[in-house]
């Protein structure tokens, strides 16, 4: 008997309960769909069909977004190896921001280049830019975990017309918590501040940067850190 074959993005349609979904991943027989909502779901080829033609233009707007999410994960993967990339995207943000609110834009490039003094402006290594989603956009800070021997998000900055700042909870220096006042941030493991630029002087701010200061000369104390992938 002959397998069915079934190309990434293409429309199907389940022959026994008649549902719909986009192919996302092929195996020989098995074929990983992505349904109109919920999970994805593996199926024998045997019991896939191509859509309609009315039908594939109902999943139109899902077969868009997969490729988008999936030309957003390969870009990410490029960005961690090339630093240029990684500053042109973190440009791109910038005037994302610029074209809404231009003091925001403004004084977030002053902010930015205050953490960088005190991370150390590495692109890739202490720092990269988020993939480009709607969800979390933006540049987060990098920092190396001795348990896990892995390099880590550490801080992350959700920039517009004001700022949040996240911090995972292993990081933050002793003493430093009333700096970052919102609990059970990023799942529970972090916490979090919320700042109105107009209010964020360059007073306000050093802390902020000396809080960096403080969690990257504790790593670069430490004995065998690798490079960041």
């Amino acid at each position: 008997m002959e397998i069915k074959t079934f190309e990434i993005y293409a429309p199907v349609r389940n022959t026994i309960n008649k549902a719909l979904g986009v192919v996302v991943k092929v195996a020989g027989e098995n074929i990983t769909v992505q349904p109109v909502s919920g999970d994805r779901l593996t199926f024998r080829a045997q019991y896939l069909a191509p859509a309609t033609e009315a039908e594939a233009a109902s999943l139109q707007d899902l077969v868009t977004r997969l490729k988008l999410e999936e030309e957003n994960r390969l870009k990410a993967k490029t960005m961690k190896a090339d630093p240029a990339l990684i500053r042109e995207e973190f440009e791109k943000f910038v005037k994302h921001i610029a074209a809404r609110y231009p003091k925001s834009a403004e004084a977030f490039r002053e902010f930015w280049g205050e953490l960088m003094a005190a991370a150390g402006d590495l692109p890739g290594q202490t720092w990269e830019m988020r993939p480009n989603t709607a969800k979390n956009p933006g540049p987060v800070l990098k920092m190396f975990n001795q348990e896990t021997q892995k390099w880590v998000y550490c801080l992350s900055l959700l920039a517009g017309w004001g700022l949040r700042m996240e911090i995972k909870k292993e990081f933050l220096p002793p003493g430093t918590e009333a700096l970052f006042p919102i609990d059970h941030a990023m799942f529970g493991a972090g916490r979090a501040v919320e700042l109105v630029y107009r209010d964020f002087t360059p007073e306000r701010r050093k802390p902020y940067a000396d809080c960096v200061r403080v969690i990257y000369a504790a790593v670069q104390d430490k004995p065998n850190v690798p490079p960041a992938p």
